[in-house]
């Protein structure tokens, strides 16, 4: 009776595994933990108003204009804790895309602001200040990608001999 319990309890254990850290593990000092964290604070305070834009675009195109600013809450919520290793390439490369959408909502914002111009030139223009909105989500955008990518340096790694 004793050697088919012992057989199957033996098929309940498989294996047992220790958990070891690799030779090649780095531990990622983080120089400021109040700065990573005011960068999360500030990713939030920007994409609240980027959700509301594209909330305001229509509900056919705000599942797809809301991604960016839900990816920046996604980061905000990652530089918070900052202990992900990959957190500075995924900031850096996001926000190397963020600039590239600052820099559209500006054109956008200017175009229509010369748009409003044009307008009001015929009598028109009543919205010609709704060009603002674009203008300044853009340039805040810009800002944020701007101080982030300053901030948020990539690691070079000094433990490395020269020999």
């Amino acid at each position: 009776m004793f050697p088919n319990a012992f057989r199957l309890a033996s098929l309940w254990v498989t294996s047992v595994r220790t958990v070891v850290a690799p030779n090649n593990a780095t531990i990622v000092r983080m120089p400021s933990r109040s700065l990573y964290r005011g960068l999360s604070i500030a990713h939030f305070l920007v994409a609240s108003p980027l959700v509301l834009l594209s909330a305001f675009s229509g509900l056919v195109l705000a599942p797809i204009l809301a991604a960016g600013p839900v990816w920046l809450c996604i980061l905000g919520s990652q530089l918070w804790n900052g202990s992900d290793p990959r957190l500075r390439i995924r900031v850096r490369i996001t926000h190397a895309i963020s600039l590239f959408f600052a820099a559209l909502l500006c054109a956008s914002g200017l175009w229509a602001l010369q748009a409003g111009e044009r307008s009001a030139a015929h009598g028109g223009g009543l919205l010609s200040a709704w060009g603002l909105i674009p203008l300044s989500l853009g340039c805040l955008l810009g800002v944020l990608a701007m101080t982030t990518l300053l901030l948020v340096r990539p690691v070079v790694n000094t433990a490395k001999s020269a020999a």
